[in-house]
């Protein structure tokens, strides 16, 4: 329906507005539930399921800026609040939260160059903080459940598998100017980068590697990191730096050749960046001997 409606849709927002009102209305009396904690009932769930599905496939399917600047217009900031406190609640419900991570991974992709903002829009800040929330919300709550082995990807891996490619993707879109967060004292990088490290440091090693859709989305996240935030893998304390050296060294020997190369790019990233710093140190030094040797004696 989504790519239908993009056919004559233009910039006609009333059109837009006409096609979303079953939305609006499912999205209007499921607040209204959820604020007064009537979300014990099986139909309100089925609600949240189709809503984020059904959005999900519009967003897909708005691949222009036009048209996606309607519908993040009409999302947020008035239904995103909603989504994150459908992922409160049923955290613990892959059927939930999937569709809801999916479809905040999908609102983050910078499709056919969508995501182009003007100069002066705060639009790409605002959409990575929602991003930020989502990944918060579930990461935080998805770590203190615990399931067996057998079951262990469907009811928590899928879900962190979907933030790392949430997560990647919002780095890599090449829509926020991520120096404003700590320019401004705005945590959303630092808590959904923090989240990362917290969901990866929970998945066994081997894990990394036994589930081909975790394993890639790992590893395209983890070069995005040593390519663009290559500052922040350096401070992190020295066992979790050796433990994504060591989910590293087993990459480079996968069969996956996406992931031995994007474990191939990562390495290289990380040794330019000790190189350089190495060098800078060296060239410091030498500076500084020049200077107490040019220096005039008294």
């Amino acid at each position: 329906l989504g790519r239908l409606l993009m056919v004559d849709l233009g910039e006609d927002e009333d059109k837009f507005e006409a096609f979303m009102i079953p939305l609006t209305s499912a999205f209007e009396s499921l607040g209204q539930v959820l604020a007064a904690g009537g979300y014990n009932s099986e139909e309100v769930r089925k609600t949240v399921i189709g809503l984020a599905r059904d959005l999900r496939g519009i967003a897909f399917a708005f691949n222009t800026r036009t048209s996606y600047m309607m519908l993040f217009d009409w999302i947020y900031p008035t239904y995103t609040p909603i989504l994150q406190r459908a992922v409160e609640i049923w955290f613990q419900d892959p059927q939930v939260t999937t569709p809801i991570l999916k479809l905040f991974a999908e609102l983050v992709q910078n499709r056919s160059q969508r995501l182009q903002f003007d100069v002066s829009s705060p639009n790409g800040i605002l959409l990575f903080r929602e991003a930020s929330k989502i990944i918060c919300t579930y990461g935080n709550r998805i770590l203190d459940v615990i399931v067996s082995k057998d079951q262990m990807y469907p009811l928590k891996l899928k879900g962190i598998s979907i933030c790392f490619s949430m997560l990647k993707a919002a780095l890599c879109g090449s829509y926020v100017n991520f120096g404003v967060f700590r320019l401004y004292g705005d945590e959303a990088l630092d808590n959904a980068l923090n989240t990362f490290v917290k969901l990866l440091l929970s998945i066994p090693q081997t894990d990394l590697l036994d589930y081909p859709k975790l394993s890639q989305t790992y590893y395209v996240l983890l070069e995005c990191l040593a390519q663009d935030h290559m500052a922040f893998l350096a401070t992190l304390e020295p066992q979790v730096f050796l433990y994504i050296l060591a989910s590293i060294s087993e990459g480079l020997q996968a069969l996956d050749t996406m992931v031995c190369t994007g474990c191939c790019a990562t390495l290289d990233h990380i040794v330019t960046y000790l190189f350089k710093k190495v060098t800078n140190k060296v060239w410091e030094g030498k500076k500084s001997r020049g200077n107490s040797q040019t220096s005039p004696r008294k």
